[in-house]
């Protein structure tokens, strides 16, 4: 269940114990610059130093995120950079205040370093503004300076996924509630990403390399207003739910002594792709899913007993867990949850079982609240 734009993204380094990683695209911005560098008669050292200030900038910024979160205690699983900006990945879902100070951390941070290149250019006998060739340090500098107020300015607009929509969230949700104040703020997050698109088709100083940098901007804003709509809903339908409430009843299982051969066979018949071990006091000894199966078949003798080959780590929850742990562990594990009672194996949970019984809920929610349509 991870995102779109943590998928196409390596590791860097970890920074308080959070690993940071880069998007690709974020390669195709450098090359870019460097090769637009000596158009721009600027030095492409510098050029440089700019897009490694910007990107320090942008992890400072999500680290105020990240911190801010941590003293409401909420760890964060990992930043992505991108070349319109980072994406912080909280392990929970802040509402109310909390919501309201993690959001607000980004942009004061970007308005401290601000600040801070403003009053140092100052002391240094030095013009704080300019945005001209990038020819020398304090031209480069400059560059930080505008870079900054501009992610402080462009954070603050008040629209999803932005941290000024999630300020305007924390906000109306105290007195609209944080579903209507949700669709507010995704909304407006949606008008703003046809304006970008819109404004793409506008000749541009920049030519063709801007208008693409504002199609791709449109393209992340769309996709972040959509998916927390999205989010709020699953949460509005998982609040106070519980993991037997939402679990598959009927799933294939597999026995200890049964062989690799037989269990192929076994995920030929079915559309499961992950099948418990149970031992013969109805307890899950263990799990194998599709990828360990086809790769135990070109390794292994086909009369090898799972029990030898089979993960002795599954994930189980019991019937009374609440879904909101329950997402939690499916968001940071692409492994399927065992439901357990008494240690017996009754049921299991997926990624995407738990959409469809969102989805179901939902739209039960919408015929009991007496809504015309389809």
């Amino acid at each position: 269940m991870r995102p779109l734009i943590g998928r196409l993204a390596f590791p860097m380094f970890n920074l308080f114990g959070i690993r940071v990683r880069v998007h690709f695209t974020f390669i195709l911005l450098l090359v870019w610059l460097a090769v637009l560098a000596p158009d721009m008669q600027s030095s492409v050292a510098m050029v440089g130093l700019v897009v490694v200030g910007l990107l320090a900038s942008v992890v400072v910024h999500e680290l105020g995120h990240a911190l801010t979160a941590r003293r409401y205690g909420i760890e964060t699983r990992e930043i992505v950079l991108t070349p319109i900006g980072g994406v912080a990945r909280l392990d929970g879902y802040p509402q109310g205040r909390a919501e309201l100070a993690i959001a607000a951390a980004g942009p004061l941070v970007n308005l401290g370093l601000a600040t801070t290149l403003f009053f140092g250019l100052v002391l240094a006998g030095l013009p704080p503004w300019g945005v001209g060739p990038v020819v020398d340090l304090p031209s480069a500098l400059q560059w930080l300076l505008f870079g900054n107020l501009c992610l402080f300015a462009l954070n603050l607009l008040p629209a999803f996924p932005l941290d000024g929509g999630r300020i305007l969230r924390s906000a109306l949700s105290s007195f609209l509630g944080q579903e209507r104040a949700t669709k507010i703020a995704t909304r407006l997050g949606m008008v703003l990403a046809a304006l970008l698109g819109v404004a793409a088709l506008v000749p541009w100083p920049g030519g063709m390399a801007f208008s693409i940098l504002l199609l791709l901007t449109a393209f992340f804003v769309l996709v972040g207003a959509s998916r927390e709509s999205s989010l709020v809903r699953t949460l509005q339908v998982l609040q106070g739910r519980r993991a037997g409430e939402a679990m598959m009843t009927r799933c294939e299982r597999l026995a200890p002594q049964d062989t690799i051969e037989w269990a192929v066979r076994l995920l030929l018949s079915t559309t499961q792709r992950q099948f418990p071990v149970v031992d013969g006091w109805g307890r899950v000894a263990g799990e194998v899913d599709r990828e360990r199966l086809l790769d135990l078949v070109a390794r292994c003798p086909g009369d090898t007993p799972l029990l030898e080959l089979m993960n002795r780590q599954p994930l189980t929850v019991t019937e009374d867990c609440d879904l909101m742990e329950v997402l939690r562990q499916l968001q940071s594990s692409a492994r399927a949850l065992w439901v357990v009672r008494d240690q017996e194996l009754r049921g299991m949970l997926t990624a995407d079982g738990l959409s469809q019984f969102v989805e179901v809920c939902s739209r039960l929610r919408h015929r009991d609240s007496g809504a015309v349509g389809p």
